[in-house]
């Protein structure tokens, strides 16, 4: 069955309040930012690249600031619907409810904070049609130390209706249904599924939040990425920047961050609000929202969470094998 003007989305940000986070201390990966976007809009954005029209967003403690982020889904011409996971019981129901919402559709799927290279769900959309394929697992991460497949993140791609399939792919207490066991149903009975996950396809590899170095790459990678197509910032008068800033790209600064005279780059993404102050010196770094980065401090390999604040001179330096992480702090 084609996609062709039916395809849906789904978003799985958290498993009941408990998946989804970076188990670091920032939380929920979706809502991390990467080069400055957060990871559930930078889905939203390859989803409406590969023609999803209506997408489900099923959060949990995550919901209010998911709803925030991401409004109505108007800006990427889609209908948006978010439901609160921790009103579902189990992962049966939660299905249940993606069941409920895809119906006669073919659905994109991502569980977990899991981004995958820009257009790799149009290629999925792509094949899905030229090959008349049931489902795609385009990558799904190892799993839990049960082996159950529940906890799996990943992406794939998946056929209209898949309510019959959702018993059978259950265990005996319902709590290992997901969308790699309804692939692993569909193929167990003969229905054409593609695996691309098992072959690490190297356009299909994820920018990782798992932990804060493969965060800092993911950021690194994809700001790269971007840079090649793009020209380096230029520093306007109207955003306070100082027309003496250094700038060593990559790197990407809110129009809202307010630079005295300084260095940032390579590798450096400043965030909403930030102020950097005279002398500071920063590379290969994250500095989140609302940051305060006083007089010549220096920093390098670093996270610094969102209203943190740096004293003078202070040295904050990690190394690419363990990133330095200054925890955010509640507004």
């Amino acid at each position: 069955m084609g996609t062709t003007g039916a395809l849906k989305g789904v978003i799985l940000t958290e498993d009941s309040g408990e998946g989804g986070a970076t188990g670091w201390g920032f939380g929920a990966g979706m809502l991390l930012p990467l080069a400055n976007v957060s990871m559930i809009e930078r889905i939203l954005d390859e989803y409406e690249r590969a023609g999803v029209k209506e997408a489900l967003i099923a959060a949990g403690s995550d919901t209010r600031e998911v709803v925030s982020i991401c409004g109505d889904g108007a800006r990427w011409h889609m209908t948006l619907t978010c439901m609160d996971q921790a009103e579902a019981r189990n992962p049966h129901e939660i299905m249940k409810e993606v069941a409920a919402f895809t119906g006669e559709a073919a659905f994109l799927a991502t569980r977990g904070p899991v981004l995958l290279p820009a257009e790799a769900c149009l290629r999925a959309v792509q094949m899905h049609d030229d090959q008349d394929l049931r489902g795609i697992r385009l990558w799904e991460s190892k799993g839990d130390a049960s082996g159950d497949g529940h906890g799996r993140d990943g992406v794939y791609l998946l056929a209209a209706d898949i309510c019959g399939i959702i018993d059978e792919s259950d265990g005996a207490d319902g709590r290992a249904c997901s969308f790699g066991s309804i692939l692993d149903t569909q193929a167990s009975r003969g229905d054409r599924v593609l695996d691309v996950a098992p072959y690490n396809e190297p356009y299909n590899e994820p920018y990782d939040v798992g932990t804060p170095e493969a965060y800092l790459e993911s950021n690194e990678r994809l700001l790269e990425s971007t840079d090649r197509d793009t020209a380096p910032p230029e520093i306007m008068a109207d955003n306070f920047s100082s027309p003496n800033l250094v700038l060593r790209p990559p790197v990407i600064i809110d129009d809202t961050a307010e630079l005295e005279r300084c260095r940032i780059g390579p590798g450096v993404c400043i965030g909403p609000g930030v102020r950097i102050g005279h002398g500071a010196a920063i590379e290969h770094s994250v500095v989140m929202e609302g940051v305060d980065i006083g007089d010549g401090a220096s920093i390098s390999r670093a996270i610094i969470g969102r209203n943190a604040s740096i004293e003078n001179r202070s040295v904050v330096h990690g190394r690419a094998d363990r990133v330095t992480v200054v925890c955010p702090i509640s507004p």
